[in-house]
């Protein structure tokens, strides 16, 4: 979650705006509301997170049902996610430009002594997308 902060952080002067779409359709990864609840304190989290709610299947919240029926821009090869923390970028026309899986770092990944904010394709991706 840390990363997703820091992208709200440096993009949301320019329009970006970072979403979290709260399930627990992997595993129950995403918990209980108190335990997400701590996890923002502990991250300091300030972007907007929605309720629990389905992001896969059938029962599937509306804006993944229409972010499932999208064509695949990449660089990801499906869609749909896979596990917690898949990033889309959406452009400001409602254009899907592009997604990443959960291993994908946001940013300046802290496990990754080689990697740099500025390098990250998801940041590249976003700069991209805010200079149009």
């Amino acid at each position: 979650m840390a990363g997703l902060q820091v992208l709200e952080e440096q993009f949301s002067a320019a329009g970006l705006h970072v979403l979290g779409f709260l399930s627990n359709d992997f595993g129950n990864q995403g918990g209980t509301t108190g335990q997400i609840d701590a996890c923002s304190d502990t991250y300091h989290v300030t972007f907007q997170q929605l309720a629990l709610d389905h992001v896969v299947g059938p029962s599937a919240q509306p804006v993944w049902q229409w972010l499932m029926a999208q064509p695949n821009p990449g660089p990801s090869p499906t869609t749909e996610p896979t596990w917690n923390f898949h990033k889309y970028l959406v452009a400001r026309d409602g254009t899907l430009v592009g997604h990443w899986v959960t291993a994908v770092y946001p940013g300046d990944d802290p496990a990754d002594p080689n990697d740099s904010f500025a390098t990250s394709p998801i940041v590249v991706a976003i700069e991209a997308e805010l200079a149009k």
